[in-house]
């Protein structure tokens, strides 16, 4: 494989910028940018001056040796100080040694192609570093941890066990499973196809944890739901007025409540308008209901809110530092001195979430794995169906078929099509 090479923290000024090499090159490279003939010591950190064209840095540098890297491959870095001209300095000599610029996730692509994680583990290290919210960062970690690849690992030893079986005894067209055994062979189908399930029921939650949870909020114009926005999320991402009107698009702004992240959609008022600009924001507001996860209809003394969706609801009473009103329907706040606006965050969790999450627990929060769990979990439930109906030779088809579907959560049973377009999502320099 070609030696790479890629900027691994963010462009721009900063303390500290780190350039990764990865190849059998790394070290030949190394010892050019530093102008001397050293034999590292692999994971000892080295205070050399790196040369690059007429630009002198000093800088940390380090090597390892494979299989002992993270790409499993001989692996160099620099750790310059930060900024975009020096970094890309240092970047742009490395290619004139005949280095390839890397692509997006190559280090990553390579760690999984030398063995060093699998495909599910690769996936956690970019949902470690995307993770907005404790709960999200976990997630993340449990895959990095190899949680998911240990329990899918486990699956498919049951169903490699089961497959042998029916395997040897393809092999004597003549023998005949007698009751037990056939009544075993069901019997550890249906516990795995059981697990399955309850792995799929738990990824709703996952999919709370990986993608929060999305809040509409609506009601008449001047009622305060800009004001709730920024109470709701501590910020002043909406701008407030005495204006009825003033909000003519989908704000947006998030907050993180009991390791979840919350994210809300402050809307144009609903009400009839002649107003061209303003009818786009009253559309754009009832798609939001549409697409939320629940909605917050804001009601003040002579605004009652009246929407009506399917979707889950909270009916909030604003402006109670002002007026008095009583009706046990709503939740009574004022989002100008947050009053409640703790109480109204706990109700939106309960409404939404409906469990407190155990951050130990392992949930599928990636579309893919839960498809793949999906597409295993058929496949057993078609032999379980047809099992006294048909074949052994068919039975052992459809159990490879569930086989190979969980195998393509950790990359064991993946193609390269597959691979490349996952590696693909990845940042550069990972």
């Amino acid at each position: 494989m070609e030696t790479i090479v890629a900027l691994a923290t963010p462009p721009g000024n900063s303390g500290v910028a780190i350039i990764r090499i990865s190849g059998e090159k790394s070290k030949e490279i190394l010892n050019k940018l530093i102008h001397e003939d050293l034999d590292f010591e692999p994971r000892k950190m080295y205070l050399k001056n790196v040369y690059a064209g007429d630009i002198v840095d000093k800088c940390l540098v380090v090597f390892f040796a494979s299989p002992h890297s993270y790409t499993g491959e001989d692996v160099a870095e620099i750790h310059s100080h930060g900024g975009y001209f020096l970094s890309q300095k240092i970047i742009d000599t490395i290619l004139e040694q005949g280095v390839t610029l890397a692509g997006k996730g190559e280090f990553s692509k390579r760690a999984f192609i030398n063995g060093k994680m699998s495909m599910d583990q690769a996936e956690g290290v970019m949902d470690l570093i995307n993770a907005e919210s404790e709960m999200q960062a976990k997630a993340g970690s449990n895959l990095i941890q190899g949680k998911l690849k240990e329990l899918i690992s486990d699956y498919q030893n049951t169903l490699t066990d089961i497959l042998a079986e029916i395997e040897a005894k393809l092999d004597y067209p003549e023998y005949e499973y007698d009751d037990t055994e056939t009544k075993s062979l069901k019997e550890r189908l249906l516990a795995l196809k059981t697990d399955l399930e309850n792995l799929i029921a738990e990824s709703k939650s996952g999919l709370i944890i990986k993608n929060g949870v999305k809040v509409a909020i609506v009601g008449a114009p001047n009622v305060g739901k800009s004001s709730l926005l920024n109470a709701l999320s501590k910020t002043d991402k909406a701008i407030v007025t005495d204006i009825a009107g003033t909000t003519r698009d989908v704000i947006e702004a998030e907050y993180e409540y009991n390791g979840i992240i919350f994210r809300l959609y402050d809307t144009a008022g609903i009400h009839e308008s002649d107003d061209v600009v303003e009818k786009i924001g009253i559309n754009r507001a009832l798609k939001t209901i549409d697409d939320c996860d629940i909605v917050l209809k804001i009601s003040t003394l002579n605004n009652i809110c009246d929407i009506e969706t399917n979707k889950p609801t909270i009916e909030v009473f604003n402006k109670s530092d002002l007026y008095s009103y009583n009706d046990d329907k709503y939740i009574y706040i004022s989002a100008l001195t947050m009053k409640n606006i703790d109480k109204l965050k706990h109700l939106i969790f309960e409404k939404t979430v409906k469990e407190d999450f155990n951050s130990n627990k392992l949930y599928l929060t990636n579309t893919r794995h839960i498809e793949c769990v999906k597409k295993a979990k058929k496949a057993i439930e078609n032999v379980l169906k047809i099992f006294d109906e048909t074949t052994m030779d068919i039975i052992s088809s459809e159990i490879k078929s569930a086989w190979y579907s969980l195998g393509e959560i950790t990359g064991v049973t993946s193609d390269e099509n597959i691979i490349d377009k996952i590696f693909s999502k990845f940042c550069l320099g990972k």
